[in-house]
Order: C-alpha cells, then structure tokens, then sequence
C-alpha cells in the first residue's frame, strides 16, 4: 500500500466508492433510455463500467455478469494499440473475441477520460451492448453450428467510433452496411457513446471536487479493498480440494456430448480454480474465449464470498486458473464462439456444484442452465423496415437449505426462484406486447409448468412454455436451447430430486411436428410455431415425511407442447 492509499480515510473512500456505482448506474439508464432495440431497453442486455489509466476495472452497476467480469481486457486491448494516439473526445469500439471481447454480438464502446485541458488520460469509461444483429449468414449472428469466427458477423479490434470532431464515417458506413436493421444498430451505437458521456462527466465531477491525487488513490484502493475482502471472505472457508464434472447436449454441431470439468482446490486466503480437464475447442460455436471464462470465474469468487465486495479486478488477485490453450473454455482462432454463453451457464453450474461439495454451508441444488435463445429476421409490422427479433427465456432456479456463515450468521432454506435467467446472465424476457408490435411474431402463450421444478424439503422453481407464432413471410429462425438430454438435466441437491430437462418443439403451419435438434437453423413459413418449455430448477433437501429416500420426479409433469 502507498502512503497516499493509506491518507484516504473511510468516509471518503465510501463517499467515491458508492459515487462511482452511482455513475454507472446512471450510464446505464442513459443507454437504456436511449436506446432502440428491445433486447437492450426492455431485456436489459447490456453494461456499465469505470476503469483506471491502465484499464483495470475499477467500479461496476449491478447489470450482466458476463459481460463485465472481465471488460478490462478490451479497454487494455485498446490502450495497447492506440496509447501513442489518444486524445480528448476519442470514442472506441471493440468486439473480437480474441482481443478481450466476449462473441461478436456484445458490442463494447469505450472513451478515455481527461483532465481539463491535460493530453493525457486518468480514467476510462465504457459500456458493453448486445446488439441484436452484427452481421454474419444467420438474424441474430449467432449460430451453434458456425464452423469459424468469419462466420460471425462484423469483427473489430478496437477502433475508433468518433473522435472530437464527430463520429468517423468511414467505420459508420461499413458496420451499416453489414448489418440487417442499420437504424436500430446504429441508434443503440449512439445510445452507449451517451453512455459513456455521462459516465466522463461524473468522473469529472468527482475529480474537480476531490482532486486528481485523491481520484487515483481511491482507484488503487478499490483494487486493494476488493483483494483484502476476498482473502478475509476465503480464509474464513475451510481448506480442501473437490471435483465436478457438467456436459452439454453436444458441441453445437451435431456432435458428442461436451465435457465440463471444475477441480476447486483452496489453501488459506488463495483460491486455484483446474478446468484442464475439460473438452478441447469444438467444431461447433459453443467455444468460450477468455474473456468470458474469466467473467465465470469472477462470479464463481462472489457467489462463495460475499456479494457485497466491490466486483472489480481485485477480487480476482487472491485467484489462479488453470486451463490450457485450445480448450473449449479458452479455444484458439478462428475457432467460432458465438453461442458461448450456454457453456458459460454450464461452467457456473459445475463449479457451483464443485463449491457445494468443498464446502457443504453452500447448500444449493442445479438450476436450469439451459439458455433458449430465438432469433428471426423479418419485416416490422411498424415500418416494414428489416427487423431481428431475438428472446432469451429462463427456467427454474435450484433451491437451496439453509446456510451458515462463518461470522455466525445464518439464512434459511427455500424453494427456487421461477423462470429465471441464470447464472451469469441477467436478461428480462420480452413482453408480448413489445413482441407483436416490434415484430410479425404472435406469443400464443407464456406460463410456468406445473411440476417442473424437483421435489425435496425445499422446492426447485419452474420452468416456462412459451410458444411463438410466425405472422408474416416465410422466416429464417435461429434456435438454440440446452438440457434437452435428460441426463444433463437440473441435479437435486442434499437428497432433493431433479428439475425436468428442456422440451424444444417446432411445428409447421398445419400442425405437424417439424424434426430439429436443441440447435440450429431452420426456415419457417406463417403459420409454424415454435414451442419451448425450459427445465426446472433441482430440488433440496429430503422431503418432509420420507427420510432416507431421495426425492423423485415432482408430480403433474409438464404437459405437451402444442
């Protein structure tokens, strides 16, 4: 610690701690207000975040885990090539899965923060988007069954956007002309630059009152208090080594089932998370680039800890990971990574489960990691422009016992939260009424499923039957879905029985079932429906009456699609 560290004294360390998540609060309801697409302003896919002169991050909102665990490589990324170059006004723009980014549709926009008239940077400031299309063969980009990152849409290392002077037609004119719905794309573009103009000039705010010196110092020290609490949160935890293994469906190609191995291994205030004995890369989609198996981890060091530690790079000192080059969880180019969030849900539930096993306090049953995503290009029944309309839909969260903390602290046991977007991921379900105004599709219904949760002494929440109806052309639909192989379905926890594994069911305009895979493309004529009915969360604990038996499947199982 420096000496200046040590000078700032708690209130105002808490007074800029809590200004800082205030600023990126308020870059995020600057971008969702101004932005078009749905999936930003009424799915809230998108994130905030501060970081210092090196790119560290620094201060976060409460918004996608996934997205922000690991954003600082971006800004890193780009201090790397453009440091010589930087000037006031200059705006970013990144996305390359192997510079930092996360999968081509999750777009980072990013500006260096400077001094009143100073030449050099103090801060930066960003925000990551998904957009809803980036180009690419398929609406929507992604696809489980991409072959190479080419095949992903519009691919950028970081560039500049905009400069003092306004934005830089030249990359405008290439990003509007390789995407579908150029007004959307753009305005939301627009939308995170605002962003991150709010976020300058709170940082601004703040270093006018409390001086430069002051503003880096607490930068330094929200780095280290993140690392002290994380190490206190840790060495409270006794030490110990445990193994889980998790697989998906396939690899996103029509091929085997995909290997996910966690070895958790914990000695004092340090924390070695092994993942080298999962798959190597795949054929398909389904690969991860760095970026987000560090964000994975990330949430895997606040979900054992304390969720109130500050989430920035600090909480990862006290951390080792161990994965090799050409795994499916830190794959080589060009390998495609577009659907790497299905693998991310399935390494957070296994290292969980890895966790609940180290340490039995954390009591917690499998939630539904299986993560349905739709995508379809079409015109708007508004303007008759192209359109892509994308929705996520979530399942049952596991339920949990109770749990004992090491400061003598202790919470009860309860049921798992219903249709929920798990693990990592934060996304809001698009509305019916958004649906049918924004795009020519029909939500014919949307409900929990009865049973679908697994039975125990507490209950594991359910899953959602959602079904979709073509209104206008014939469709190209993307769909991707996981745990349809009941194998790999929500685990029970502490005797508590299985969730129900996920149901994806695809008809054309007569009735009559059209055959597909949990992944993939198809196209589909006005009048075709896509049914999906997402798994519940495991159940925990032995239910009440039936000691010594293991809870089996919950009754009045879900029924069928239609």
């Amino acid at each position: 610690m420096t000496s200046r560290r040590d000078a700032l004294e708690p209130v105002t360390f808490g007074v800029l701690e809590a200004a800082m998540r205030a600023a990126c609060e308020e870059m995020g309801a600057a971008l969702r207000r101004s932005s078009y697409s749905p999936i930003i302003r009424e799915m809230l896919d998108f994130s905030c975040a501060i970081f210092d002169v090196a790119g560290r991050l620094v201060a976060q909102g409460e918004f996608i885990p996934a997205q922000l665990g690991a954003m600082g490589l971006v800004v890193r990324e780009t201090i790397r090539r453009h440091s010589t170059t930087l000037a006031p006004g200059d705006v970013f723009i990144a996305n390359h899965p192997y510079l930092g980014g996360a999968h081509t549709p999750d777009v980072n926009v990013l500006r260096p923060v400077f001094e009143p008239r100073g030449r050099r940077p103090f801060a930066w400031v960003g925000t990551v988007a998904h957009q809803v299309d980036f180009g690419g063969p398929n609406p929507g980009t992604e696809g489980a069954d991409h072959a190479q990152l080419f095949a992903e849409g519009l691919v950028l290392p970081p560039v500049r956007l905009e400069t003092a002077a306004g934005p830089m037609a030249s990359i405008v004119e290439v990003i509007s002309a390789n995407v579908r719905d150029p007004v959307s794309t753009l305005a939301d573009l627009r939308a995170q630059a605002a962003a991150c103009l709010v976020g300058e000039r709170r940082i601004l705010e703040l270093r006018a009152r409390y001086g430069g010196a002051t503003l880096g110092a607490m930068f330094g020290a929200l780095l280290d208090h993140a690392e002290r609490r994380t190490r206190v949160a840790l060495a409270a935890l006794p030490d110990g080594d445990a193994t889980a293994t998790g697989f998906l469906d396939d690899d996103g190609a029509g091929g085997p089932p995909t290997r996910i191995e966690v070895q958790l291994s914990k000695r004092g205030d340090a924390l070695t998370v092994d993942l080298s004995g999962s798959a190597p890369q795949v054929a398909g989609g389904i690969n991860v680039p760095w970026a987000s198996t560090l964000a994975s981890v990330a949430y895997l060091v606040r979900a054992i800890t304390d969720p109130t530690i500050p989430a920035n790079d600090g909480t990862l000192r006290p951390v080792s990971i161990v994965c090799p080059d050409g795994s499916v969880l830190k794959p080589r180019p060009p390998a495609a990574v577009s659907v790497r969030h299905i693998t991310i849900q399935r390494l957070a539930d296994t290292m969980i489960r890895a966790s609940a096993g180290l340490w039995p306090e954390i009591a917690v049953a499998g939630h539904f990691v299986g993560f349905f995503s739709l995508m379809a290009e079409g015109p708007s029944p508004r303007t008759g422009r192209p359109t892509v309309l994308q929705d996520v839909v979530g399942g049952g969260a596991g339920a949990h016992g109770p749990r004992h903390y090491a400061d003598g602290r202790r919470t009860a046991g309860g049921d798992g939260l219903d249709a929920v977007d798990t693990h990592l991921s934060n996304v809001g379900l698009l509305s019916a009424e958004v649906c049918e105004l924004e795009y020519p599709w029909r939500l014919v219904r949307s409900e929990l499923i009865r049973g679908s949760g697994g039975l125990g002494r507490w209950v594991g929440g359910r899953g959602v039957r959602r079904t979709y109806e073509v209104l206008a052309v014939a469709q190209r639909v993307v769909l991707y879905c996981e745990q349809t192989e009941p194998r790999f379905r929500p685990w029970g926890g502490g005797g508590g029985g299985d969730g129900t594994p996920t149901r994806l069911i695809v008809r054309d305009a007569a009735g009559r079932r059209i055959r597909v895979g949990s992944k993939g493309t198809v196209t589909l004529a006005p009048g075709s429906t896509v049914t999906i009915e997402t798994g519940g969360g495991g159940g925990f604990g032995i239910p009440d009456g039936v000691p010594g038996r293991r809870a089996g499947p919950r009754r009045g199982q879900p029924g069928p699609g239609r």
